[in-house]
């Protein structure tokens, strides 16, 4: 990861082969469009962040995902550090250089791709997957799959609750998510080329998908029950009013019929998200006839620390071990 010419001369080959092949990005790939997409995620980080837990994870727990997840117990047993390194993953690769080669987005999005590939070897190895039934764990089709949630699908969610981005915004975000999902070893026939592309082959591949059972349920519910402990909430009753707020939320980005086959608390969400463009709209109003933006430069500061705040793992931060078992965590990765 750290280009270690030493360290890569007493490896395999095989891995010095794949680092070179990932060195130098894909042609289709500018360096310089970036920079709108990261420019825009940051003004709307708080948005970005709450679709991200309340739909984007949720919806994509609904896939065959969430069996990986759920056998090894790598979010329902240690929730609060898994969905803070989702969040780190994303904050990182929407900093400018982050997608550079020394960049920490370019490291974690090869190390997303390293992690699925010792899980992946571990589930085949394991009784508890059934390849017949469900195929490859992880594969390629559902790694791409989850690259069309994270980025047109969020694009559409953030959207819905106040983020507005012109179209060069939106199309630099989705290119910062092309090389991502590129890193994390999505081949060229299953990547999406724009935010259309993306969100058509989410909903063409959502429909192959066979019915979720009780493994996406606990993975839902596990994602909305670790976000008051992964932005710092411990008081009890504050804890409970954000887990209502969230499973409404929740609810009225993914609609009621998903909502209640994941069991969520029923709850009223007639103009909930009218009511959230509205207010975010009127604070921008409001923003802008105050003068030359002073809020919305503080807004985007106490956004940016918020993100970092809750993405600050324990003194080991994230590491580039790999799991050396299929259940729990016997060692720190």
């Amino acid at each position: 990861m750290d280009e270690d010419a030493e360290a890569l001369r007493s490896a395999p080959p095989v891995v010095g082969e794949f680092f070179d092949r990932i060195s130098a990005p894909p042609e289709w790939f500018d360096p310089q469009v970036v920079y709108a997409g990261c420019r825009k995620f940051h003004a709307y980080s708080d948005l970005f962040l709450t679709s991200f837990v309340t739909d984007i994870i949720v919806r994509g727990f609904t896939t065959l995902i969430s069996q990986s997840f759920f056998i090894t117990g790598r979010l329902t047993d240690r929730g609060v550090r898994r969905l803070r390194q989702n969040i780190r993953h994303l904050l990182e690769i929407m900093l400018p250089g982050g997608l550079e080669r020394h960049g920490e987005g370019w490291k974690l999005s090869v190390r997303l791709r390293l992690v699925h590939a010792r899980v992946r070897q571990q589930l085949l190895a394991s009784e508890d997957w059934d390849q017949e039934a469900h195929g490859m764990p992880l594969s390629v089709a559902h790694i791409a799959l989850a690259s069309c949630n994270f980025s047109g699908m969020m694009l559409w969610a953030a959207g819905r609750i106040g983020a507005r981005l012109n179209d060069e915004e939106r199309d630099s975000f989705m290119q910062i998510w092309r090389y991502a999902a590129w890193l994390m070893g999505v081949p060229d026939a299953l990547l999406f080329r724009d935010e259309a592309e993306a969100r058509e082959m989410f909903r063409v591949g959502y429909m192959c998908e066979p019915p979720f059972g009780v493994e996406a349920i606990a993975m839902a519910i596990s994602v909305i029950n670790s976000a008051p402990l992964v932005i710092g909430i411990e008081d009890k009753d504050e804890r409970k009013a954000l887990l209502s707020y969230g499973y409404r939320l929740s609810r009225a980005l993914l609609g009621d019929e998903l909502a209640d086959q994941l069991m969520f608390p029923k709850s009223r969400t007639t103009g909930a998200l009218v009511y959230l463009r509205m207010r975010r709209r009127i604070q921008e109003v409001i923003d802008a006839l105050r003068g030359p933006g002073q809020r919305a430069k503080g807004l985007r500061t106490q956004n940016f620390m918020t993100m970092l705040d809750i993405s600050v793992l324990d003194e080991e931060g994230i590491s580039y071990r790999l799991p050396d078992e299929l259940h729990g965590d016997a060692s720190r990765w």
